[in-house]
C-alpha cells in the first residue's frame, strides 16, 4: 500500500513515459522468448533429424519414398534393407525396372560419409554387391542417338566399388566375375579405373579418362590376359590391348581406336599377331570412317574356348561407301588358314576365304566371295534383306572332299550347285549335288549317295517339291512330294527302283482324308537280299536266311490318319459327318519264294522251305477286316497246304476281337504219295476277344470261343478235339507278372499207329509191335495264383500185338530208290511170303495215364495192366512253385510216390533190346521215391529169374541168368547177377594145325558162368562230374560166349568197371580156352576193283551227311569238354586152343595182347604180339607150311605190323611167299634160299622142280598159263582147276629158245608120297605122251625116270651155289 502511495506523487506530469518504456520492454522480452523457442525447435528439430538419419530404418525408408515418386513406368522393389541414410547400410534385394532395362541388386552393402557433402562432395566408403543382374527390354530405338555436348556433375564424386558378379542376359549373353574398381570425378573429369573382372577365361583392366566440359576429350585403355587350352593338361595365355583416344563432343567427334592381341609367350615358327585400327566418328549415321585388321597366324582356339584350332593369316578392310548412300559402307576380306583340317578334330576346314561385303544401311550383297575348302572351292554370291523384301543366294561346290570336312563322311568329292531365292512369302530353292564314285559316311560303311536332286519351294508353311531324285546304292527314288505343314496333310508320287524290286506310291493323306495305291515287286528276290544286307548295319539282318523267287504287293487305302488315331482312342465313338472310315485293301502273291533257313542251333541242319501259289488278301477297316490264306509250302519231302478265312476288328477302346471262320491244314509226304495226308479241319468258327491296358495297372486279357477239330492222317483213323472256352490273362509288369489261363476239352480216338506216323525216328512196327489200340484223353486246367490241373490219356479199346519167334530177328528194308534217309522204312512186321509174322497178344485190360495238381501239389499216376505184357503201378507225388515266368518245377522240388512192377515174361519187351537180340526171363521190382528232383532217393528191391540173352545172328548164347539187387537212396546195389554159356556144338578144327580140345571134351563142359556184384550211386553234379558213381566186379569162368558152329569162344578171367568223378574206368584180365573160328570163303559174287557205281541220290545224301558230320564236330569242338577221356586197359591172352581157318589158312593163334582206351572218339590201341602154331596156308594150288607168322600190334588194333613166311614143304629149293610190312599195306612177294628168279621160285612153288625150259618167251608162256589155269577156279584163297580133278600140277610148258610152237606140251602132275612125284606130259605137235617118274634118294639126289616116245633112267645130283 505504501508502494502504492509512494508511486502516487503529486508530480503527475511524468507518468505516459514511464508506461511507453515498459511496454517497450515487454515487446523485447517477448521476442526474445520467440527466437529462443524457435531456436530451440530448430535445434530440436536438427537433432531429431540427425538422430533419425542414423537410425537403423532410414534407409529402407528413404528407398520406399523413393519407389511412390518414380515416374510412370518405372519401378523400385527392395527387401531385407537395413541402415541409415548417414552411415550407410545392406539391402538383401533391389530390383529397378523400366521399359527398356531391369536391374537386380542381391546383397548389397553402401558404406558412405556425410561429412564430405558439405563440401559438394559424395564420397562413399566402399559399394559392394554379391551380384547384379542386367536385363535390356523393349525393343530396339528407331531413334537416332543424340550427340553429347558435355557430362558435367555438380559435385565432385569418390565412388569405390566391388561386384562379385555381373550378368547381362544379352544378346550375346555375358558373365564377369570380381569386378573391382573406382569411379570419380574432380576437377571436371571423368576417371574410371577397372582393376580387375574375368570374363570367361580371361581377367582384363581398364582405365578411362573423360573430360567432362566439351570437347570431351577422352583417353582409354584396355588390357587382358586370355588363358586358352590348346590340350588337356596344356594352355596358353593370349594378351590383349586396345586404346581409344578422341573427343566426344558434337557431330564432330572422332575416336581413333587401336587394338592388338598377341600370346604372351610367342611361338618362334608361327608368331600370332592381331591387330585393328580404326577411326570412328561415333555419332554419325555411318560411324565406320575406316577400319583395317591384319592378321597374323591367329590360333582361334586361343582366344576363345571350343573354337577350333587355325593359323589364320591376311587381312580384312572396312570403308565407307559413299557412292550407295550415306550410311553405306563395303568390307573385303582375304584369309588363309594354314592348317586346315576336319572339324571333329578341332580345326577348321576351310583353307582361304575370299570375299567382298556391302551394306547400304537395310541391305547385305555379297558380290563373290570363294571359299576353299575340302579340296575344292565354293563360290557363292547372294543379297539379304530384311522381311518382307526379297533374298536371293547362290552357290557352287566343285570337288570338295566330304571326308576334309568331317572325318565321319567319306567318298568321292562332292560338286554341284544351290540356289534359293525369296519374293515376298515364297522361298524357291534348287538344289543339284553329285559325287562320281558316292558320298557317304563311316557311320554308315558301305553306303554312298551318288546324286541329290531337289527343285521346289516354300509358302505358306508348304513345301512343294516338284522335283526329287536320289540316287545311292544302285538305287533310285524319284517323284514329287508336297506336305502342307499347318494342316499336317501331304501328298505326292514316288518311285523307288532297286536291284530285283521296285515299289510306287501315290496318294495323298490328311487328318481327315486320303487315299492312295502301293505296288511292290520282287522280281529277284536274292538280289533284294544282297542288296539290303549291303546297306549299313544290316549285313546280318536276316540271321544267315536266304530266298529266291518273286512276289508282289498291291494295296490301296482311304481315309484320314487322324480319324485312324481318333478310332483307336475312342472306338465306340461315331464317325464325324462327312469324314469316311478309313479302309485298306491289300493283296499279296507268292508264285514261288525259296527260303533257306539257318539251324536253330549249332551242329543242326538247315531248313529249306518252299513257298508255292501264296496269295494273302487283307480287306475292311480297324472295326471290320477279312483276311484269306491260301497257298502251300515244301520243306524237304513234307508238302503243307494252307486254306482259311479269319476276321477281326477294333470292338472297342483297348479292345479287339477276331474270328477264324475256315481253316485247313493239310501235309503230305512225298515220298509217300499214294498215302493220305494229314489234315487237320476245324469243325466249327472260333472267335476270340482281346482286351488290353497300360500304364501301371497294365494288362491283357484273351478269351476264345468253344470249337472242335479233327485230325486225320496217313495210318487209318480220325481224332476229334474238342474244348471248351480258353481265357488267358495276364497283368502287372516284370517281375511280378502275374497270369491266369483256363482250358478244358477232350480228344476222342488216338490210335497208337499214329507213333510211326507222326515222325518218331524209330516206329513201333521196327520193334515188332503192332496193334490196333485206341486211346481217349481229356483236360481241365486252371492255372493262376492257385493251380488247378487235370489230365488223363487212357486206353479206348484195342490191344497190342508183340511179334514173336525169329520173324522179329529179321529186318527188311523197303526203298523207293531216292538215296535219302527219310524215304527208307523198315518193317518186320510181315514174313517174306507178306503174311502177317507171328506175334502175341499183350492181353491189355488197362493204360492209363493221369496227372492231378491242386494248389502247388502234382502227382502223377501211371497203371499198366495186361495179361502177357506184366503189371505195372506207379505213383509219383511233387511240387510246383509259382514264380515271375509262371509255374516251375525247382531243383529243389520234393519227390514222393512208389512203383510196383511184375513182368513175367521179359520175352515180350525184346523190342526193347537192340535189333535181333532177344531176352527172356521175368522181373519184379518194388520201390519208394523220396528226395528231390535234383537228389531222387529210392529204396526197394528188384529181383530176375531165368534170364536169357540170346543173340542168334552174332551167336551169343547167355541162359538160366538171374539178378538182385537193392536200391537205397541214392545207390543201387547189386548182390548177385549170374549168367551160363550156351551150348556149344560139336564143330572143331581138325589136324595138327586145329583145335587141341576134342568134340567129346567140349560136349562134357556145361558152358561155364558169368557173375557179377556191385553198386550204383548217383547225386549232384559238381564241375565237369556228372554225379554218377559205379563199381562193378565180374568174374568169367569158361564162360561160352559164342557158340555159332564157325564161331564158338570160350573165356575166363576177371573184369572191373569203375564210373568215379566223371571217369570210366576198366581193368581186366581175359584168357581163351578155347576158340574156333571158321572163315567163309570168298565166294560171294562182287565188282571188280575198276568199277565204280555212282549214284545222284546217293552221293547228295552222302554229301549231306558228311556236312551234318562235320558241322557237329566243329561244334562239338567248339563245345567245352565236360566229359574226361576213359581209361580202359584189358589183358587178353589168346590161350593155347585159339583155332583159325578160312581163306587158306589153318592154325592155331597164341599171344598177349593189351587193349587200351584213352579217347572217347578213337578206336581202342592194341600192344603184343600174336603168332601162329603149326600154320598151314595153301597158295598157288600147293600146301605151304608156315615157318613164321607174328602180327605185332603197336597201336592201331587195324594195321599189325606182319612177318610171315610160307614154305612149300618137302623139297630140295626152300620156295615159298614171304609177307611184311602191315596189314593196310602188306608187302608180298616170292620166296626162296637160294635166292632164284622170280619164275623160277614160282616153278619150285607150283610145280616143285625147277622150269624145264628157259628163254622169255617161255616164262611168259608159262607165267600166263600158270595164272590162266590157277585162276579158273575164280577163287583167290589158292584152290585152282588141278586140285578140282585131285592133281597137284596142272601145266603148260612153252617151247625151247627159238623152238617151235608144237614143241610146247600140257603135263599134269601128283605127289604120291613125301619123296615120290609122277608126272605125264603131251606135246601139242605129238601123238605120244611121256609119264615122268620122280624119286627123292637124298635131299641132294633124285631118280628119274622117263618112259613114252623116248625112255630113260637118269640120277640127277643137285649142287646149290649162291
Amino acid at each position: 500500500m505504501q508502494n502504492d502511495a509512494n508511486n502516487t506523487d503529486p508530480a503527475t506530469p511524468q507518468t505516459p513515459a514511464v508506461v511507453k518504456r515498459s511496454r517497450t520492454r515487454r515487446a523485447l522480452r517477448a521476442f526474445a522468448w520467440t527466437v529462443l523457442g524457435l531456436f530451440v525447435a530448430v535445434l530440436l528439430l536438427g537433432a531429431g533429424a540427425w538422430w533419425w538419419l542414423g537410425s537403423n530404418k532410414s534407409l529402407a525408408f528413404a528407398l520406399a519414398q523413393a519407389a511412390q515418386r518414380l515416374p510412370a513406368g518405372q519401378t523400385l522393389e527392395s527387401r531385407d534393407v537395413t541402415g541409415s541414410l548417414r552411415t550407410g547400410g545392406r539391402i538383401g534385394w533391389l530390383k529397378y525396372q523400366s521399359e527398356s532395362i531391369a536391374v537386380e541388386v542381391n546383397d548389397a552393402t553402401i558404406g558412405w560419409q556425410l561429412a564430405p557433402l558439405f563440401q559438394r562432395k559424395v564420397q562413399l566408403g566402399e559399394v559392394h554387391a554379391k551380384q547384379v543382374l542386367i536385363e535390356k527390354r523393349g525393343p530396339p530405338s528407331d531413334k537416332p542417338t543424340e550427340p553429347l555436348q558435355q557430362l558435367a556433375l555438380p559435385v565432385d564424386v569418390d565412388v569405390p566399388f566391388r561386384i562379385d558378379e555381373v550378368r547381362w542376359a544379352g544378346p550375346p549373353a555375358l558373365q564377369a566375375l570380381n569386378l573391382s574398381g573406382s569411379y570419380s570425378y574432380k576437377a571436371a573429369e571423368h576417371a574410371l579405373e577397372v582393376k580387375g573382372v574375368d570374363i570367361a577365361d580371361g581377367h582384363y583392366s581398364a582405365r578411362v579418362k573423360l573430360q567432362g566440359p566439351a570437347p570431351m576429350a577422352i583417353d582409354a585403355s584396355l588390357n587382358g590376359r586370355v588363358k586358352a587350352p590348346l590340350a588337356e593338361d596344356h594352355d596358353i595365355d593370349v594378351l590383349a590391348e586396345a586404346t581409344v583416344k578422341g573427343t566426344l563432343t558434337g557431330t564432330e567427334a572422332r575416336l581413333q581406336v587401336a587394338a592388338e592381341l598377341k600370346p604372351a609367350e610367342e611361338s618362334p615358327d608361327a608368331p600370332m599377331e592381331a591387330r585393328l585400327q580404326a577411326q570412328i566418328a561415333p555419332w554419325l549415321p555411318q560411324p565406320v570412317i575406316d577400319a583395317k585388321a591384319d592378321l597374323r597366324n591367329v590360333d582361334a582356339s586361343s582366344l576363345w574356348p571350343g573354337a577350333p584350332e587355325t593359323r589364320l593369316t591376311g587381312t580384312v578392310e572396312l570403308t565407307p561407301d559413299a557412292d550407295t548412300g550415306p550410311a553405306a559402307w563395303k568390307a573385303s576380306a582375304d584369309i588363309r588358314n594354314s592348317v586346315a583340317g576336319p572339324w571333329d578334330e578341332e580345326k577348321l576346314p576351310v583353307e582361304q576365304v575370299q570375299a567382298r561385303v556391302g551394306f547400304d544401311g537395310t541391305s547385305w550383297t555379297i558380290p563373290e566371295a570363294t571359299v576353299r575348302a575340302g579340296g575344292g572351292r565354293i563360290d557363292a554370291a547372294g543379297k539379304w534383306s530384311p522381311a518382307p523384301a526379297p533374298w536371293q543366294a547362290q552357290a557352287t561346290v566343285r570337288g570338295v572332299r566330304p571326308g576334309a570336312l568331317y572325318t565321319e563322311l567319306s567318298g568321292a568329292p562332292v560338286s554341284g550347285t544351290l540356289k534359293a531365292e525369296q519374293k515376298e512369302s515364297t522361298i524357291s530353292f534348287d538344289a543339284a549335288l553329285r559325287a562320281e564314285g558316292g558320298a557317304g559316311s563311316k557311320a554308315l560303311p558301305g553306303f554312298a549317295l551318288d546324286r541329290a536332286l531337289a527343285q521346289g519351294q516354300w509358302k505358306d508353311q508348304v513345301l512343294d517339291l516338284r522335283t526329287l531324285r536320289i540316287e545311292a546304292q544302285r538305287a533310285s527314288i524319284d517323284g514329287k512330294l508336297q506336305v502342307r505343314v499347318a494342316d499336317q496333310a501331304g501328298s505326292g508320287k514316288l518311285s523307288l527302283v532297286l536291284p530285283g524290286g521296285s515299289a510306287q506310291v501315290e496318294g495323298r493323306i490328311a487328318p481327315t482324308a486320303g487315299s492312295g495305291d502301293i505296288k511292290a515287286s520282287i522280281d529277284d528276290a536274292d538280289a533284294v537280299q544282297r542288296w539290303v544286307q549291303g546297306l549299313p548295319g544290316l549285313s546280318n539282318v536276316f540271321a544267315n536266311a536266304s530266298a529266291k523267287g518273286s512276289a508282289k504287293l498291291d494295296a490301296n487305302w482311304q481315309g484320314g490318319w487322324q480319324t485312324i488315331q481318333r478310332r483307336l482312342q475312342n472306338a465306340t465313338a461315331p464317325a464325324q459327318r462327312g469324314t469316311a472310315e478309313p479302309t485298306l485293301k491289300a493283296m499279296l502273291g507268292v508264285p514261288r519264294l525259296d527260303l533257306h533257313l539257318p539251324a536253330s542251333e549249332p551242329g543242326g541242319a538247315a531248313t529249306a522251305v518252299q513257298l508255292n501259289g501264296l496269295r494273302a488278301e487283307l480287306a475292311g477297316s480297324l472295326a471290320q477286316a477279312s483276311l484269306t490264306l491260301q497257298g502251300e509250302a515244301t520243306t524237304g519231302t513234307q508238302k503243307i497246304t494252307i486254306d482259311t478265312r479269319a476276321s477281326g476288328g477294333l470292338a472297342g477302346n483297348d479292345q479287339w476281337r477276331a474270328a477264324l471262320a475256315s481253316l485247313r491244314l493239310q501235309a503230305q509226304d512225298s515220298v509217300s504219295p499214294g498215302s493220305a495226308p494229314w489234315v487237320l479241319e476245324l469243325s466249327r468258327e472260333v472267335t476270340a476277344t482281346i482286351r488290353s491296358t497300360s500304364g501301371n495297372a497294365a494288362r491283357l486279357d484273351i478269351e476264345a470261343s468253344a470249337a472242335a477239330a479233327t485230325l486225320r492222317g496217313p495210318v487209318p483213323g480220325t481224332v476229334r478235339i474238342d474244348w471248351q472256352p480258353l481265357r488267358f490273362s495276364q497283368s502287372g509288369a516284370a517281375p511280378n507278372r502275374v497270369f491266369r489261363v483256363q482250358s478244358k476239352g477232350q480228344l476222342q480216338g488216338l490210335p497208337m499207329a499214329w507213333a510211326g506216323a507222326l515222325g518218331a525216328n524209330t516206329t513201333l512196327g521196327e520193334y515188332g509191335i503192332s496193334g490196333d489200340l485206341m486211346f481217349d484223353g481229356d483236360w481241365d486246367i486252371d492255372a493262376g495264383d492257385t493251380l488247378r490241373a487235370k489230365a488223363r490219356l487212357a486206353r479206348q479199346s484195342g490191344d497190342i500185338r508183340v511179334q514173336a519167334g525169329e520173324a522179329a530177328l529179321v529186318t527188311r528194308i523197303v526203298s523207293t530208290g531216292t538215296g535219302t534217309a527219310s524215304e527208307r522204312t523198315m518193317n518186320s512186321a510181315t514174313a517174306p511170303n507178306g503174311v502177317e509174322a507171328p506175334s502175341t497178344p499183350a492181353g491189355l485190360r488197362q493204360a492209363e495215364l493221369r496227372l492231378d495238381a491242386q494248389g502247388d501239389a502234382v502227382r502223377a499216376s501211371l497203371t499198366w495192366d495186361s495179361e502177357r505184357a506184366g503189371k505195372i503201378n506207379a505213383d509219383i507225388d511233387t511240387r510246383v512253385q509259382q514264380r515271375a515266368g509262371g509255374w516251375q518245377w525247382a531243383p529243389d522240388a520234393p519227390l514222393g510216390g512208389t512203383i510196383k512192377a511184375s513182368l513175367p515174361n521179359l520175352g515180350v519187351w525184346s523190342m526193347l533190346a537192340p535189333p535181333g537180340w532177344r531176352i527172356a526171363g521175368t522181373l519184379d521190382a518194388a520201390a519208394t521215391l523220396s528226395g528231390n528232383r535234383a537228389v531222387p532217393r529210392w529204396n526197394g528191391t528188384l529181383g530176375a529169374d531165368k534170364l536169357a540173352l540170346r543173340a542168334p545172328v552174332e551167336g551169343l548164347d547167355l541162359r538160366d541168368g538171374r539178378l538182385r539187387a537193392s536200391l537205397n537212396g541214392e545207390r543201387v546195389e547189386i548182390t548177385e547177377f549170374t549168367l551160363k554159356g550156351g551150348a556149344g556144338s560139336s564143330a572143331r578144327i581138325a589136324g595138327q594145325s586145329g583145335n587141341r580140345s576134342t568134340a567129346a571134351s567140349e560136349a562134357r563142359s556145361d558152358g561155364g558162368t558169368l557173375s557179377a556184384t556191385g553198386d550204383l550211386s548217383w547225386g549232384p553234379a559238381s564241375g565237369t562230374a556228372s554225379g554218377v558213381r559205379m563199381a562193378m566186379q565180374g568174374q568169367l569162368r569158361a564162360l561160352r560166349v559164342l557158340v555159332r558152329t564157325d564161331r564158338q569162344v570160350t573165356l575166363s578171367g576177371d573184369l572191373q568197371a569203375k564210373l568215379d568223378n566223371g571217369q570210366f574206368t576198366v581193368r581186366g584180365k581175359l584168357k581163351t580156352d578155347r576158340a574156333v573160328i571158321i572163315l567163309p570163303d570168298e565166294t560171294a559174287p562182287s565188282l571188280g576193283s575198276d568199277v565204280v557205281v555212282r549214284s545222284a541220290a546217293k552221293d547228295r545224301e552222302a554229301a549231306e551227311a558228311a556236312k551234318r558230320e562235320s558241322e557237329r564236330a566243329d561244334a562239338q569242338a567248339a563245345k567245352p569238354q565236360t566229359a574226361k577221356p576213359p581209361d580202359i586197359v584189358v589183358n587178353f591172352d589168346l590161350g593155347d586152343d585159339f583155332a583159325v581157318q578160312g581163306r587158306g589158312i589153318t592154325t592155331r593163334l597164341e599171344g598177349d595182347l593189351e587193349i587200351r582206351s584213352t579217347r572217347l572218339n578213337a578206336p581202342p590201341r592194341i600192344t603184343g604180339e600174336v603168332k601162329t602154331v603149326k600154320g598151314q596156308y595153301r597158295a598157288y594150288g600147293q600146301q605151304l607150311d608156315v615157318e613164321t607168322g607174328v602180327a605185332r600190334f603197336n597201336g592201331p588194333f587195324d594195321n599189325p605190323a606182319l612177318d610171315i613166311l610160307a614154305i612149300r614143304p618137302n623139297l630140295s629149293q626152300r620156295a615159298g611167299v614171304q609177307i611184311t610190312g602191315t596189314a593196310q599195306s602188306p608187302r608180298v612177294k616170292l620166296y626162296s634160299e637160294p635166292a632164284l628168279s622170280d619164275a623160277e621160285t614160282l616153278s619150285w612153288v607150283i610145280l616143285g622142280r625147277a622150269s624145264a625150259t628157259s628163254g622169255g618167251e617161255s616164262a611168259l608162256l608159262q607165267q600166263a598159263a600158270l595164272s590162266l589155269l590157277g585162276k579158273i577156279g575164280g577163287s583167290g584163297s589158292g584152290g585152282s582147276l588141278a586140285s578140282r580133278f585131285g592133281l597137284d600140277e596142272l601145266g603148260f610148258k612153252g617151247p625151247g629158245s627159238g623152238g617151235d610152237l608144237r614143241e610146247s606140251a600140257v603135263t599134269l602132275g601128283k605127289r604120291l608120297s613125301k619123296d615120290f612125284y609122277i608126272t605125264y606130259e603131251r606135246s601139242i605137235g605129238g601123238t605120244f605122251g611121256t609119264l615122268f617118274i620122280f624119286y627123292d634118294l637124298t635131299t641132294k639126289l633124285t631118280l628119274r625116270g622117263q618112259a613114252g616116245q623116248t625112255s630113260g633112267l637118269d640120277l640127277i645130283y643137285t649142287v646149290k651155289y649162291d
